[in-house]
């Protein structure tokens, strides 16, 4: 790989990044990265993906670094076969058909569960590697955690702005929350999701600059 595409990167993670790049020829899988801000994905647009064989990060993303650390722990659940990564998930189906209901709950937290693993992991690897700010990252992940609940209540998944919106980041805990804090939805955080990321929404785009944020 042409490693100019990491010019910018601090020596940390590019030290981090070689060390992956290493791991993951040996266990026989594949790197892309892309000089995007996005990548298509599924008929959406997402900032990186790993399907167990292949890794895919968009560099020009304002988040590459936690992107990558985040694609790269999805992949050692795959190479370590953890009982959390699959093949396929239910979930995907559902939000492409647009028929999650009360009924696949389950599926929801099948996928929280898994993306939860995965941030635990990420941050592993930023504090062995330092990496980035790690209170700044679990805020991020919580986040995210919790936005699985309200792709479950509306049933759609925004692919085409950021759900880092500062006022629902502002609620987040600087430490990456336990697993059952997300069994049971937050119907109060959950309004906040609606009133910040719903184009109704009264806090909708408000606060921040969106394109900085924008994954």
């Amino acid at each position: 790989m042409n490693h100019r595409v990491l010019k910018g990167c601090s020596d940390n993670f590019i030290d981090f990044f070689n060390w992956t790049v290493d791991f993951l020829a040996d266990n026989n899988k594949k790197v892309t990265i892309v000089n995007q801000r996005h990548i298509e994905f599924d008929g959406g647009k997402c900032s990186g993906w790993c399907d167990g064989s292949e890794i895919v990060a968009a560099r020009k993303n304002p988040l590459f670094e936690q992107v990558y650390a985040h694609e790269f722990a999805h992949m050692t659940q795959a190479i370590e076969q953890s009982p959390l990564w699959k093949e396929d998930y239910n979930f995907w189906n559902l939000i492409e058909k647009g028929s999650l209901s009360a009924k696949n709950w389950h599926d929801v937290m099948e996928i929280i569960e898994l993306e939860r693993d995965c941030e635990r992991r990420s941050l592993l690897f930023s504090k062995k590697w330092r990496l980035f700010d790690n209170e700044d990252y679990a805020q991020k992940a919580n986040l995210y955690l919790f936005y699985y609940q309200y792709v479950f209540l509306t049933s759609k998944w925004i692919d085409s702005t950021s759900i880092y919106h500062p006022l629902i980041l502002d609620k987040m805990p600087k430490k990456l929350l336990p697993a059952a804090s997300f069994n049971t939805i937050n119907m109060p955080l959950m309004q906040l999701f609606d009133d910040c990321l719903s184009k109704k929404g009264k806090f909708y785009k408000k606060g921040f600059t969106w394109n900085k944020l924008r994954l």
